[in-house]
């Protein structure tokens, strides 16, 4: 791992290295330095950067006759000096915003969250992901049971500052109204005023004492309430897998198939977005699901009611970090007013 520091003609160097590869996707040599950076060097000065670059770690020369290519430390040196406000000039900011805006619709608010992910993913042209907001912090206000059908009721819990989230639950046996309505009052009494994370990490030891006529029912309806602020496959928005497909460094099928499959288990991808509060980068081998190891997610989270929601872009590591930080800084300033 690349711990040496830089001086600054070498991060200079290493910066202009990384911004031509993102650009060209092929290695970099001193006569392309020169030309797209106008150094006030001599070729023979920036090969000798070069080669010290690759010696502390931070570049690596795929072939002997090849330039160099940036390094997952050599990634983290570039990120490190845009910041976790990106790079971006003010007129490439004003763009990126009006790329944003033109994007949006008159969608449904239940459809904002996808239609947000393909906004992401569009003008990224990567894959682009938006966890919906789970509410840890929410104040539980109360829920109510209403039957379906004989074996299906419908839960409706209203969180302070958040939405009203229902779902279907099945039951194994018939269960009448005074079952729920006995369930639903005893749940609003104990559980009324606690926040979502609260509830979730007390409730069972909150109704160890309660007596009810029909103990499968309260299991099943403690159940789904524990799972109410825990973020799930359900939560995630998924858009522009295409974009995946044609990047590079993503030929091998073998490849694409292990970062795939990671998408489809949406479960654990939004488990891993959770965890990201702020603006996160994560390069390489610094993810830790395995397949994931030739990738780089950029996330950004935002507040809204009682929760938060997390953005973010996957592709392959040599990815236009400074334009990205900013896009996803921009969309979590959005998202609350979008969402709510």
């Amino acid at each position: 791992m690349a711990t040496e520091v830089l001086s600054s003609r070498e991060q200079a160097v290493l910066e202009a290295t990384v911004r031509a590869y993102v650009s060209l996707g092929t290695p970099v040599g001193s006569a392309t330095l020169l030309r797209r950076e106008g150094f006030d060097l001599s070729p023979a000065t920036i090969r000798k950067h070069l080669a010290v670059l690759e010696e502390k770690g931070y570049l690596r020369q795929p072939h002997t006759s090849a330039g160099r290519v940036p390094t997952d430390e050599g990634y983290r040196a570039y990120v490190r000096e845009i910041g976790e406000f990106g790079g971006v000039s003010p007129s490439e900011a004003v763009a990126l915003r009006r790329q944003v805006e033109g994007a949006f619709g008159d969608g449904r608010a239940d459809e904002i969250h996808g239609q947000l992910a393909e906004v992401i993913g569009d003008v990224s042209s990567l894959l682009g992901l938006v966890l919906a907001p789970s509410f840890e912090q929410g104040v539980f206000e109360g829920l109510e049971l209403v039957g379906l059908t004989r074996r299906r009721l419908l839960l409706v819990a209203t969180i302070r500052r958040g939405p009203v989230k229902s779902l279907v639950i099945e039951v194994e046996s018939t269960v009448s109204r005074r079952d729920m309505a006995s369930i639903a009052r005893l749940l609003n009494e104990r559980l009324a005023g606690l926040t979502m994370d609260e509830i979730r990490s007390t409730v069972r030891k909150r109704m160890q004492s309660a007596s009810v006529k029909n103990p499968q029912l309260l299991r099943v309806v403690v159940d789904e309430i524990e799972a109410l602020a825990t973020a799930t496959g359900d939560d995630l928005h998924v858009a522009g897998t295409r974009n995946i497909f044609v990047q590079p460094e993503f030929r091998d099928s073998l490849e694409i198939a292990g970062l795939m499959d990671l998408v489809e288990r949406k479960d654990d991808l939004a488990h891993l977005l959770s965890d990201r509060q702020g603006v996160v980068v994560t390069i390489g081998t610094e993810n830790e699901p395995r397949e994931m190891h030739l990738c780089s997610m950029v996330t950004a989270s935002y507040a809204v009611g009682g929760g938060g929601g997390v953005l973010g872009v996957i592709g392959p590591t040599r990815m236009p970090y400074e334009r990205l930080v900013a896009l996803l800084n921009y969309a979590a300033t959005r998202a609350p007013e979008l969402v709510s």
